[in-house]
């Protein structure tokens, strides 16, 4: 349930964040841009995999945020992958 400096997330992302930290990822909140995009709302797109986890764009019905997940075992890793890449 550990959250960075911005702590706001967009209704349409309520539920996958809560997924990512119920499942024990610790997510760091970056940046929120009013822009169009081509996804649904509620929509996380892995962009990046660093050693200590995974920068993603979420979309939601205002705009764009960078969110940086943070994950510590494998696991959790192999599902966050298959969880959010299933469309790319």
């Amino acid at each position: 349930m550990a959250r960075g400096k911005h702590k706001s997330i967009p209704k349409e992302l309520k539920k996958n964040i809560a997924w990512l930290e119920k499942e024990g990822a610790k997510i760091v909140i970056g940046l929120s841009e009013c822009a169009r995009h081509k996804y649904a709302p509620g929509t996380i797109k892995i962009l990046n995999e660093t050693e200590a986890g995974f920068k993603t764009n979420a979309y939601s019905g205002n705009g764009v945020m960078n969110i940086f997940i943070v994950v510590k075992s494998s696991e959790l890793r192999k599902k966050i992958r298959e969880k959010f890449n299933a469309d790319n």
